[in-house]
This record gives C-alpha cells, structure tokens and sequence, in this order.
C-alpha cells in the first residue's frame, strides 16, 4: 500500500511531467516531436481513472494547447497525426473539455488564422468559418483514396510507411463532416459536398470495420438526404438521382448500423460520383440499370407518393436530353409503359398529369429525331411511319386521360399533344392517319 507522502511526491512529479509535455507542444518554433505526443497520449490514457488527475489536466489544458495541436494536424493516417486525434478524443470524451469552441474544425497551416482571429475576438466575435470554406480543405484526391484504401477498412494493420502520406484519418474526416452537416447543413452546398468526395466516404464508411465509424457515416448519409429533400433552395440537375440512390440505399439496409460488403459499399460510392460524369463509358450502363429500377419502383407497393414524385422528377429531368429521351423510347419502351401505368386506379390525378407531361416530352424528341432526319430510303419513311403510328395510337389514349377532367392541366397539355399527333407535324413522306379531334 502505497504512504501518503510516496502518493503525493508521485503526483507532483506527475504534474511537472504533464506541464513540460504542454510547455514543449505550445513551442511555436518548431515542429512538435511524435515522442512528446504518444507520451502526452500515454499520460491521458492511464490518469483517465484518477480523479485528481484529471481535475490537473483540465486545468491546464488551455485554448492555446488545443489551437497548436490542430495547426500540427494534417488529417493523415501518420504517426504523428494519429496521435493527435487520440489526444483530441480522450480530452473530449474523457476529461470532458468541449472541443465545440473550434467548430467547424480546420487544421494545418492554414487554420493559423482563424484559430488566431477567434484566440483575439473570442468565440462570441469570432466569425465561423462557413460548410463550404471548410470543404475547400478537403483534397477529392485524396477523399477518394482514403475510401478505397483505408485502413478504417480492414483489421490487417498497414505498415506505416505506406499509408502516412497518402490517405485522409477516416475517423477525423468523418466526424467533421457530420458536424458540417448537422450544424451547418442548411447553408451547405450539396454539389461541393458531392464534388468534394464526401458523399462517397460515406458510403463506404458503411463497410468499415469499426462499428462506431459505420454509425457515424449512416448519420451523414440520412442528414444528408435530408438535406436535400428538405431545401428546395439548393438545388442542381442531378438533385432527384441523388435523392433516389439515397432512398435506395436505405430501403436496402436490413439491420441497424449493418457492416456492408465492400463491393455493396463502393459500388454506391463510384455511382455517387459517376452521376456527375456522364462523359464517363460507365454512366450509360449504371443509368440505364437504374431507370429499369426506378419504372419497377414506381408500380410497387412500397413506393408512397413522396418516392413516386421524385422518380417522375428524375425521368423529367433525363427527358430533357434528345438522346436520353431516344434511348428510353428504343431501349426501355417508356411510352408503353407511361400507357400502362396510367390505367392504375391507384395513382393520383397529380401523377397522371405528370405523366402525360413526360408522354408529350418524349414524343416531342421522338418527332424531332425521326422528323429531321436526312434519310430518305424506304427503310427510313417505313420507320418513320411505324413510330408515328405507335405515337398516334398510345397518344390518343392520353388524350382520353388528360379529358376526363377540366382543370389546367388539361388546357395545358392537350392541345400540345394533339399538334404533335397531326399528321402535318410529321414528315410529308409518311402516308396521312387520321387523327382524333
């Protein structure tokens, strides 16, 4: 059993350890030493349970010590780096000192200034940095090689002289962009989010092994659904496909914070960034999968009416490119099947408007397409001739449905549809049909 005065010089000289540990990190002269923050990390590690211990931790951990660790930080998965974010945890987590004073969190060099501005105006002056300024730290290089070789993925340990320089700390990464997107979130820009790389990490965070981590990257991917389901202000063209790979992934979760196969994980994560690369060889294959999704989810009992809107919002936005259009007309028949889903008495008079809506926008580019060709072969005007006649068949019983009611949409759409079923719209070569009036 240990004397009271051997129990108290080992305390002293305890804290005349922890206060050259601290005189040494708030050195700015220098850069701090991987010795001097493994023994701090191993310090707080083995006081967590002793009360005096760290009552004498918190006070002397000083806004200057947290400031000069988070400018020594470069997020990477280095030594030194690694240290740091255990340093930062156990302070927050088991010495109870708040680290939201410095959200959103910045870190390098350059965060020497705003640490300094809030260090001066104090954190009531002190103008936060916005969502997107913080993003601007973020490197899409290495976002990207962080999600497909990080070591948050598996539990073989990578030697370090592989991975210091080359992938983000998953774990940092993560929790800031939980703290973008729940403090800042309304104000973020969803587009940089996704240009960014951030949206990927998230999904394939959902493979990590770290439970903790996977809870943290299912939080981001919910917020940000959100997000964008929520805020009609921001907005951009690929808004409705991000909506619908989110509302896929979720519906396809089976257990709560569920650890998913890596090629689940980043199959998700290379869509989320090939939706913004339509130049890619892949984008076609990937998009084409999903309407054949998004036409089957329409019709089923699981889809309620806020997922129907938003698959008719994707397939106006997709109809608004000829080729797309052609491509859905050949390939997915998608006026036979507006026809077809029209006859369900289960869908709103809202949504077979939109339908017939999608109906006019298809046809119009079909028209255009075979209209304006250069071909005058027999081949050509006998095609021609076969898709004016599909067009005129189909069309006319979305003249029935857009008849039955006298409103707006009425007026507004069929007298655009049957301009388009005239036989003078078409080319001159087509033998005349007879429309209905």
């Amino acid at each position: 059993m240990t004397s009271p005065k051997r129990k108290k010089i080992k305390e002293s000289k305890s804290d005349n350890d922890i206060e050259t540990v601290i005189n040494k990190i708030l050195l700015e002269d220098c850069d701090l030493d991987v010795a001097i923050l493994l023994r701090f990390r191993n310090h707080l590690q083995h006081s967590k349970d002793n009360e005096l211990e760290v009552q004498s931790v918190k006070l002397k951990i000083e806004q200057r010590v947290i400031t000069r660790l988070l400018c020594q930080y470069e997020a990477m998965e280095s030594e030194k780096d690694k240290a740091i974010f255990d340093i930062l945890f156990l302070l927050e987590k088991l010495y109870q000192i708040s680290l939201r004073p410095f959200f959103p969190m910045v870190w390098g060099n350059r965060a020497k200034d705003n640490y300094e501005k809030l260090r001066q105006l104090g954190q009531i002056l002190h103008t936060k940095l916005t969502a997107d300024q913080v993003l601007d730290y973020l490197n899409p290089k290495l976002m990207w090689n962080t999600l497909l070789k990080s070591e948050q993925t598996t539990s073989i340990k990578i030697p370090e002289k592989d991975s210091s320089n080359q992938f983000y700390d998953a774990r940092f990464i993560l929790r800031l962009l939980a703290t973008l997107i729940d403090d800042d979130g309304a104000k973020m820009n969803s587009r940089k989010f996704i240009d960014v790389n951030a949206l990927s990490l998230a999904f394939a965070a959902t493979s990590f092994v770290s439970r903790s981590e996977r809870c943290i990257a299912y939080f981001i991917l919910r917020r940000f659904l959100l997000h964008l389901t929520e805020l009609d202000a921001d907005s951009f063209p690929e808004k409705c496909l991000y909506i619908y790979l989110l509302q896929i992934f979720k519906n396809s979760i089976e257990n709560p914070i569920q650890r998913l196969p890596h090629v689940v994980a980043h199959f998700f994560a290379r869509v989320t960034k090939l939706i913004l690369h339509p130049e890619d060889p892949v984008y076609q294959p990937v998009l084409s999968y999903g309407i054949k999704l998004l036409l089957s989810l329409f019709g089923s009992v699981i889809a309620d009416q806020e997922t129907k809107k938003y698959i008719l919002l994707s397939l106006r936005a997709i109809l608004q490119h000829r080729s797309l259009a052609n491509d859905l007309y050949v390939r997915q028949n998608l006026h036979s099947w507006i026809v077809l889903t029209l006859q369900n008495t289960m869908i709103t008079r809202w949504e077979r408007v939109f339908l017939c809506q999608l109906f006019v926008m298809l046809v119009t580019h079909v028209k255009d397409l075979y209209c304006n060709s250069n071909h005058d072969s027999m081949d050509a005007n006998w095609r021609k001739t076969m898709v004016y006649k599909t067009c005129q068949m189909l069309g006319n019983k979305v003249c029935d449905e857009l008849e039955k009611q006298n409103d707006d949409a009425k007026s507004t759409w069929l007298p655009k549809l049957k301009q388009l079923l005239c036989k003078d719209s078409w080319a001159g070569s087509m033998e005349a049909c007879d429309i209905r009036n």
